[in-house]
């Protein structure tokens, strides 16, 4: 079992969940978060001016799948949320030693 943990666009997340639903892997969490990348974003305002800021909004999912499966998903997320733009996000995959069912109190090995 892996986890993957995926830093997008808030903008990408509907067409995240609609893709991820697509291949089979509707289940996931979700949080918002502030971050940045190596350089500082930049904004463009109403009047022209430019505004530089140090955190953007951005939103991670974490998503638990069977290492088998793993390709499948970070693939999906890759459709659904590259632009080609600087930002577009980034995906981690983690090792998953072990789950626990908290209702029932035993190890599992499902996701």
């Amino acid at each position: 079992m892996v986890e993957i943990l995926a830093v997008i666009r808030p903008n990408r997340l509907s067409a995240t969940k609609k893709k991820l639903i697509e291949v089979g892997y509707p289940g996931y969490t979700c949080q918002k978060a502030m971050g940045r990348g190596k350089k500082p974003a930049t904004f463009m305002m109403a009047d022209g001016t430019r505004i530089r800021t140090g955190l953007v909004n951005k939103r991670v999912l974490n998503i638990m799948v069977a290492e088998d499966a793993q390709e499948e998903v970070v693939k999906a997320i890759m459709e659904a949320n590259s632009t080609g733009a600087p930002g577009d996000g980034k995906i981690f995959i983690c090792p998953v030693e072990s789950s626990y069912n908290v209702r029932t109190r035993k190890q599992t090995d499902e996701i």
